[in-house]
């Protein structure tokens, strides 16, 4: 087993963008995101007791940092070997040695954007465990207000945009640079937050604001009615609306990569394209809380995006024009 396979059998979307990133970049992308998704298995599965899972991500940045024999054995004995796991996160875990091992190989600096974006994403599953009741609970909560909706976004989307600006800019300081990657992160975030919102009702968290559940005349349990949609949908687009803004500062993103870096532009444009994607079918959902129902790009979208991509990673105004044509189409649903 070796990080390609890997990350190809738990993230096939995700797998097609790192695979062209530059090869002297990609193993830190590979060791970064293979140990945050380790972390997320442990952080969601109600097959470890609360109190334990929180230990555990509390304890996962010192795991990667200080590589403690105790700490390691605990994280990968959490989930007993009799129990029945998904086949993907089975393989997360069993290789939690295999991603240290390749962490240990690289220099410093990738060594520190990778501790950077370890601790965010482990500081918002921190909170999911403590602010959110148990799986196994009947209560649903919402988060309370915007403020609390968009910081969960920095974290679990924008700091892993800021840990892909750092890689691009290999050592060099560009501020504009990460906080587009950052807002990129977030409207990807965000688009997940929709996209799983009847999953998460039924585990009991709701990542739209109370706020704006009250507004529409709503509380966090009238969700596991999907009769309630249409009361929803203007909440729906309001965040759909937040994510395209973030979205807008893709070209400027794009544009500073030099055409010549041809896979890291391409790595690049796919998320992006097929978040917008993403949020048009979103916002063209009849209903977001029926678990039937949950929106997913055909392989013809993605296929698509990949086949033009010669086109649109050689000329920045092209890439442009389509991010404008994508948000005007999304933005006739409104």
């Amino acid at each position: 087993m070796n990080m390609d396979t890997l990350l190809k059998s738990t993230a096939r979307s995700l797998y097609l963008s790192a695979r062209v990133l530059p090869r002297k970049i990609r193993k830190t992308f590979y060791c970064g995101y293979l140990l945050c998704r380790a972390a997320d298995t442990v952080a969601d599965t109600n097959i470890i007791d609360g109190q334990k899972r929180l230990n555990l991500i509390k304890n996962f940045p010192k795991i990667i940092k200080d590589q403690d024999k105790t700490l390691i054995s605990e994280f990968k004995t959490a989930i007993p070997k009799e129990t029945d796991i998904n086949a993907r996160e089975k393989l997360l875990l069993d290789n939690i040695d295999l991603y240290l091992e390749e962490y240990n190989a690289l220099n410093y600096e990738q060594k520190k954007i990778i501790l950077d974006v370890a601790r965010a994403v482990c500081g918002a599953m921190e909170w999911d465990l403590t602010f959110f009741p148990s799986q196994d609970s009947d209560i649903l909560k919402a988060v309370f207000d915007d403020n609390a909706t968009i910081n969960y976004c920095d974290q679990m989307g924008g700091e892993p945009g800021i840990f892909w600006a750092k890689l691009l800019l290999e050592g060099k300081q560009d501020d504009e640079f990460a906080n587009n990657a950052k807002n990129i992160g977030r409207a990807l975030q965000i688009t997940n937050i929709l996209r799983d919102m009847p999953n998460d009702i039924a585990i009991g968290r709701c990542y739209l604001p109370l706020t704006d559940l009250t507004n529409a005349n709503l509380m966090p349990q009238d969700l596991l009615d999907k009769k309630t949609y249409k009361k929803l949908k203007p909440v729906v687009l309001k965040w759909i609306s937040w994510g395209v803004e973030n979205l807008k500062s893709a070209p400027a993103f794009f544009v500073k990569i030099p055409k010549i870096k041809f896979g890291a532009r391409a790595a690049v444009a796919w998320p992006v394209l097929w978040s917008l994607d993403t949020l048009y079918f979103i916002s063209n959902a009849k209903n977001l809380l029926d678990k039937t129902q949950r929106v997913k790009i055909s392989k013809k979208i993605i296929y698509l995006t990949i086949l033009a991509t010669p086109l649109y990673c050689l000329s920045n105004n092209l890439f442009n024009l389509i991010i404008k044509h994508k948000i005007a189409k999304l933005k006739k649903l409104f």
